[in-house]
């Protein structure tokens, strides 16, 4: 496959802040790289719980960066609710974002037809 690249990257990057009485927070990222594309996901959420209403605060982002592929797909959400009135007021933010690439590459290209018999390609033929 002339033109082709055989490297794919995958990055991606979540943050949480929350300020309160009560507060957590929880990040997580994952990321793949498979023979021809190149996966990521990345998800934040804090959540604050206050008794003195006015200093209550939630921040979560999600970000990501994928390469290599011609076809790349990009979804993000993000939601937060707030309940400032009553007693505790509550505020929640959560973020999402998931990107892929795939295509473009021929991994198999480092390989003659009588190499792909042999136990670098561990067993698929």
């Amino acid at each position: 496959m002339s033109g082709s690249t055989n490297t794919f990257f995958a990055a991606m990057n979540s943050t949480a802040h929350a300020m309160g009485d009560l507060t957590a927070t929880n990040t997580s990222t994952a990321g793949a790289v498979l023979p021809g594309a190149s996966i990521g996901y990345a998800v934040a959420v804090a959540v604050a719980q206050d008794t003195n209403p006015g200093t209550l605060h939630t921040s979560a982002t999600t970000d990501g960066l994928v390469s290599g592929g011609y076809i790349t797909s990009s979804h993000s959400g993000h939601l937060s609710v707030d309940f400032p009135y009553g007693q505790t007021p509550v505020s929640v933010d959560v973020s999402v974002t998931a990107m892929s690439t795939h295509g473009g590459s021929d991994f198999l290209s480092d390989y003659s037809l009588s190499g792909l018999t042999g136990p670098s390609v561990h067993g698929l033929f």
